[in-house]
């Protein structure tokens, strides 16, 4: 009997063990997916003339937005804001993106921290009383009527980057040194204890259109940020459904027939991407393999794909 079982227990093991070279070929290929995915995306995007978003700051912000918007931590899922802070506090370097809409909301200048630098960022720390900016990835809170007038909360949700923004008063706010006239008199802009602080004129509006669950995020390149954050760094799980509804040569590639799915959320599909998705069903998709039999002596399988 106990012979029996260890061999029932080889064969189970057998057959739902991935073998470490077909595993790895499926984390790639999602990968591939997910890249192309965030490719189309920016492409997409209707950016200002003479205002385009890097790609490499865009490609890490969605990334990050993605993650969020799987693990639940999104509520309003159209809107990811970003500000690029390698960027010279001189130029507009927040955008405000409606992904679903692709298009640009707000494109604005944003003040960093009077102990983050001058003209341009480059000290970042989530200390009190630092007066320094917080690297990495918030969720927009509610709004107040403070000292520095229309303002908005943001949770700091990238561990040591910038978990205390919430008690440091980081805020989003106006400012009557964020401005293109401030800037000229100064040789650069002007600077907030901390807080991302938008033009006076412009504060309001964006802040009623990012308020209340999106993405906010602040890049920059320092303090190996870029390698540390969860949010960037693990694999994405989960695509909207749009990524389900584009052609194979655009999501993999010409030469690469091969459809790896990524669970999608379903989730906001226009009239014209439930065309595309309709359409898309007369291509041949495996999904996944059904393993129905196990030789206990080779270890060879019999497979069927379900499509």
């Amino acid at each position: 009997m106990l012979l029996l079982l260890a061999l029932l227990g080889a064969m189970h093991t057998k057959a739902f063990a991935a073998p470490v070279g077909e595993e790895s070929e499926t984390d790639n290929n999602v990968e591939r997916k997910t890249d192309a995915y965030i490719s189309y995306v920016y492409g997409k995007i209707r950016f200002p003339k003479n205002g385009k978003l890097n790609f490499e700051v865009f490609k890490v912000a969605f990334r990050g937005y993605l993650n969020m918007l799987a693990a639940g931590k999104i509520s309003k899922e159209n809107v990811l804001s970003v500000c690029d802070f390698t960027l010279s506090s001189n130029k507009k370097r927040l955008w405000v993106i409606d992904v679903k809409a692709k298009k640009v909301m707000h494109h604005s200048l944003v003040a960093h921290g009077m102990g983050t630098g001058e003209e341009f960022a480059t000290c970042f720390s989530n200390i009190s009383e630092s007066h320094q900016s917080s690297l990495g990835f918030y969720v927009t809170s509610d709004t107040y009527i403070g000292n520095n007038g229309y303002s908005m909360r943001l949770e700091g949700i990238d561990g040591v980057f910038n978990c205390n923004a919430f008690e440091r008063a980081i805020v989003v706010h106006g400012a009557d040194y964020v401005s293109e006239s401030f800037a000229r008199e100064n040789n650069r802009l002007g600077r907030s204890h901390g807080c991302p602080a938008l033009p006076m004129d412009l504060a309001p509006a964006i802040i009623d259109n990012v308020k209340n669950g999106s993405c906010f995020f602040i890049y920059h390149t320092v303090n190996n940020y870029l390698s540390k954050s969860r949010w960037i760094n693990s694999p994405v799980c989960c695509l909207p459904s749009e990524a389900d509804c584009l052609p194979l040569n655009e999501m993999e590639g010409k030469n690469n027939p091969r459809y790896v799915r990524v669970k999608s959320s379903g989730k906001g599909m226009s009239d014209g991407q439930q065309e595309m998705a309709k359409a898309e069903v007369k291509k041949k998709v495996i999904s996944s393999v059904m393993i129905i039999n196990v030789d206990s002596r080779t270890g060879q399988t019999d497979t069927t794909c379900v499509k």
